[in-house]
């Protein structure tokens, strides 16, 4: 699973690095070290705003927790989605046939349930690069013309480097499988081994309200 990541990296690099047009400026992002579910965040897809057609790909803000266009408002809204059943699950099926969207992250928290209680890890690429996160997304409109965009994270297994932590982990892209994913190809794979590193932060981050490159600091353990 995926219940929070960092995005520090400044957008306009993100969007460079993946041939990407970025965020419009009428929507700035603020760069967080403490995305939480509900909150509003890049994503970048080659969907226009009809859902199916297509356009350049491109960024813009979409709030984690995924609310189809025939769902209601829910506190239920799933953050994530198991990407061996994404193409069976009603919930799913038709934003993974239709709506694909990448999630740029700089990494992402687990938490390892210990005796000393749940102790969260941060996990990035070994190389420092870019986490690429395979999402869906969906569009929700109210009679009232409220308009909601929204994106799940897909997981799969986890790998050797993540397992020891938690048993799954996000749906991880190497770049140049960026393309092909939004294309509509089937890329759900588990990421191969020797591609991410982990370290113990401080259990501030279990607050959604704290913030600050600090969260993603080693702190010393008793391992």
């Amino acid at each position: 699973m995926c219940g929070r990541f960092a995005l520090g990296t400044p957008i306009d690099e993100i969007a460079a690095a993946i041939q990407s047009e970025p965020l419009s400026p009428l929507t700035p992002f603020t760069p967080s070290w403490n995305v939480a579910p509900t909150q509003w965040v890049p994503v970048i897809t080659e969907n226009g705003l009809q859902q199916r057609s297509k356009a350049p790909r491109h960024m813009r803000l979409m709030r984690w927790g995924l609310r189809p266009s025939w769902s209601k408002p829910s506190t239920h809204e799933p953050n994530n989605a198991r990407a061996e059943t994404v193409d069976q699950k009603p919930m799913f099926r038709h934003a993974w046939s239709h709506r694909r969207c990448i999630v740029p992250a700089d990494g992402w928290y687990e938490w390892m349930t210990t005796v000393q209680g749940k102790v969260p890890w941060y996990h990035h690429r070994i190389n420092g690069g870019q986490c690429w996160l395979g999402g869906i997304w969906e569009s929700w409109s109210s009679p009232e013309g409220d308009h909601v965009e929204s994106f799940a994270l897909l997981t799969v297994e986890a790998n050797e480097d993540v397992r020891e932590v938690h048993h799954r982990m996000p749906l991880l892209l190497e770049e140049h499988q960026v393309a092909s994913y939004l294309a509509g190809d089937d890329v759900r794979a588990q990421p191969q081994n020797l591609i991410v590193d982990r370290h113990v932060v401080s259990r501030t981050v279990n607050s959604s309200g704290e913030d600050g490159a600090h969260l993603i600091e080693a702190v010393p353990t008793l391992w």
